[in-house]
Order: C-alpha cells, then sequence, then structure tokens
C-alpha cells in the first residue's frame, strides 16, 4: 500500500511538472524602424519561467518577476541581463539600447527597448549578435524579425550561430 502511494506521488510530480515547462526554448524579437521617431523600437517575447531561472544563476536571489514588490531592481535585472546578450550594429557602429519597460501575459514577458537617433535605414548593415538563454539551453532559438525597409526579413540564430547580419 505505502508503495503504490508513493508511486503515485512520484507519477503525480512528473505529470504536474511537465504541464508547467514548455517543451521547446525561444525567444521572438522584433526590430521595427520608425522613421518618424528616428528609433527602432525592440519588442521581445521571452518564456517567464526561463527569465526568473536565468536571473536567479546569475546571481539574483529567488524571484517573481511578474510580483509587484521591487519593479525597480527586477526591470534593471533584466534589462542588465538582455544587454549583457543582446547587441546590435549599424553600419559597424555599435549602438545603445535603452529600456522602455514589460508587460507580462500568462506565461510570457514582453519586453520593450529602444535605440535612439537612427536617422536613415536605407542602405544600412544591421549586425545582431543574440545570445539570450544560450548559456542555459543547447535547443535554444532566437527568431530576430526586422522591420526596416519594404520587405520585413528574419534571422533565426542559435547556439552554434548567434551573430547575423541583414542589408536594408
Amino acid at each position: 500500500m505505502i508503495h503504490n502511494i508513493k508511486n503515485s506521488a512520484v507519477y503525480f510530480y512528473i505529470i504536474c511538472s511537465a504541464a508547467q515547462s514548455h517543451p521547446f526554448h525561444a525567444t521572438i524579437s522584433s526590430f521595427n524602424c520608425n522613421p518618424n521617431d528616428q528609433s527602432v523600437e525592440i519588442t521581445i517575447k521571452l518564456f517567464t519561467d526561463d527569465l526568473e531561472n536565468v536571473l536567479k544563476s546569475s546571481g539574483g536571489s529567488v524571484l517573481q518577476i511578474d510580483s509587484e514588490n521591487n519593479q525597480t531592481i527586477i526591470d534593471s535585472l533584466i534589462f542588465d541581463y538582455i544587454k549583457n546578450n543582446l547587441s546590435l550594429s549599424f553600419d559597424n557602429k555599435q549602438r545603445r539600447i535603452s529600456w522602455v519597460g514589460k508587460e507580462f501575459e500568462n506565461d510570457i514577458t514582453w519586453s520593450y527597448l529602444e535605440i535612439k537617433n537612427i536617422k536613415n535605414i536605407s542602405g544600412t548593415k544591421i549586425s545582431i549578435k543574440n545570445k539570450l538563454f544560450l548559456e542555459f539551453f543547447d535547443d535554444q532559438l532566437n527568431v530576430c524579425h526586422f522591420h526596416c525597409g519594404e520587405n520585413p526579413e528574419t534571422l533565426m540564430l542559435h547556439k552554434e550561430n548567434y551573430y547575423g547580419e541583414i542589408n536594408f
């Protein structure tokens, strides 16, 4: 009888664990050129549990990033992680990324960033290095959509190739 209870408990734990995780690891980033504001607006879609785990393993204490407490500190931790793992250059000149904010939607964290003073995209080579979560998940895929010209461009970056270039 005790053996059946232990087995049932183990099966229940496995089923609950599987239900809470997701089967793939990916981020989706959109880079929208805004000629009126002379900026590039960046939206990054991240799985909240992956982001929490990365921040914890980077020396942060146990935290729940969608908590109302300590939002300034949480924003700073998220932005530090992103800017240390995502960089963009325009014609070989690295540009500074600014934090705008974040939102939560179910198990997703939407992070909003911006690059200012981008005057003309036409004829520009955009280089990106996206290493988000690569050190934590072997199957990590970082999808980068660029909406800067007439035709959108997409890069699929991963552990073996986390750098890409697009010419507009």
